[in-house]
């Protein structure tokens, strides 16, 4: 089976390498004259359903060089005040996965290794035909490539999914723009295994250590924002979260111009349908959602995986409804808690966000964190199902949900 992939972010790259596994001959198609490993600079989590899906692609021994290891999630105010604290350790002990913050161009490397020459860059997707055998995906230059599948994992913007869907409205944005950096900082005073959330009124900020002494952190500002006439975003960043507890201030002042990156954050409403014949989405091609569940890369990674799964036994058009059978409906339901959960940060009024924190400090172990974990671990690949392809295997083991008691 020959499978073209459009886009070679995370999910067009664990798409390969999964797709690989299950037998296929495939090549990756980036628009980019570099892979994005060179160019990204962001952080993300890969939590515990992502190491799982990575296990089963043998990768997970490659994420635990390039991560570092999370061990809480703790909540606090913009005073400094404990709101919540969860231990991701024990969870981890629970589903027999950890949670790593990764460096974006990292965890890109290290999939881009694996796909090897089968990764071609430069290439822009200008368009496809659906044949009586399969696809011919055209591209930047008169190039075409014929293909029995054809997978579009080229994100939020997606130019096969709007080949698929033609007038489809623009993504929507959700309220917030988050200003990304990572720096290199010993001493940074970002505790150690910790992802720290700092709630405010209509913003909120996070960080992470990441490997080798680096610190990812993200200032999120509701509303679309921009530094005005002759202000830096690291001046709008300093004036907007002066006087919040330590190290969030520290972070931004060591910070380069250079350094940080506006986000404006989008989604889009679920789709009850994703693949058009011979012609499939996954990650946020299929479905973006906002960061607020941290699960924009584990949901592609998850795809990858299933789309690899189904796509074992051969028939195309079955692995087709097949994959969507076990994702459409899932990946909804992140969409919907991810943009529900974001609408909480963006609230302003005081007396709504004392209410929100001391709801959170009640309910936070026994409601708000447990149903969280419930939605997302809730993983029904098993890394085993016919992965016997000439081409590659992937890891055993049995990664079916764990209904026990989180």
């Amino acid at each position: 089976m020959r499978v073209v992939v459009v886009g070679g972010g995370i999910g067009g790259l664990t798409a390969a390498l999964a797709l690989r596994a299950a037998g296929a001959e495939v090549t990756v198609y980036e628009r980019a004259p570099e892979p994005r490993a060179a160019r990204a600079g962001h952080g993300l989590v890969l939590w515990h359903n992502a190491v799982l899906a990575l296990r089963a692609l043998g990768l997970e021994p490659g994420v635990g060089k390039i991560g570092h290891e999370l061990h809480r999630h703790l909540f606090q105010d913009a005073r400094g005040r404990r709101i919540a604290e969860w231990s991701m350790a024990r969870m981890a002990g629970h589903y027999d996965a950890p949670v790593h913050a990764v460096g974006r161009p990292g965890l890109h490397a290290l999939l881009a290794d694996q796909v090897g020459d089968d990764l071609v860059t430069g290439s822009r997707f200008t368009g496809l035909t659906a044949t009586g055998d399969g696809v011919v995906a055209r591209f930047h230059g008169g190039r075409e490539e014929r293909a029995d599948l054809l997978v579009g994992a080229d994100g939020l913007r997606s130019a096969v999914r709007a080949a698929l869907l033609p007038g489809e409205p623009p993504p929507r944005y959700a309220g917030f723009t988050a200003f990304q950096g990572v720096i290199r900082l010993p001493g940074s005073g970002v505790p150690e295994h910790t992802f720290l959330s700092t709630w405010g009124r209509g913003r909120w900020f996070v960080c992470y250590r990441l490997a080798d002494d680096h610190v990812y952190w993200d200032g999120v500002l509701g509303d679309r924002v921009a530094p005005r006439l002759g202000e830096s975003a690291l001046d709008l960043l300093a004036a907007e979260f002066a006087g919040w507890p330590d190290p969030i201030p520290g972070l931004i002042a060591a910070t380069g111009a250079d350094d940080v990156t506006p986000v404006h954050i989008f989604d889009r409403p679920p789709l009850r349908r994703w693949s058009h014949g011979p012609v499939t989405l996954l990650g946020d091609a299929a479905h973006p959602m906002t960061f607020n569940l941290g699960q924009g890369a584990g949901q592609a990674i998850e795809d990858a995986l299933v789309l690899g799964e189904e796509l074992a036994g051969g028939d195309v058009p079955a692995a087709l409804a097949a994959y969507e059978a076990r994702r459409v409906e899932r990946t909804a339901r992140m969409v919907r808690r991810s943009r529900a959960n974001g609408e909480l940060t963006r609230w302003r009024h005081p007396v709504a966000c004392a209410a929100r924190d001391a709801f959170m400090r009640l309910t936070f172990d026994r409601l708000v964190y447990r149903e969280t974990y419930r939605l997302t671990m809730a993983v029904d690949f098993t890394g085993d199902r016919g992965f016997t392809g000439d081409r590659g295997s992937v890891g055993d083991g049995d990664l079916t949900e764990d209904r026990s008691e989180a």
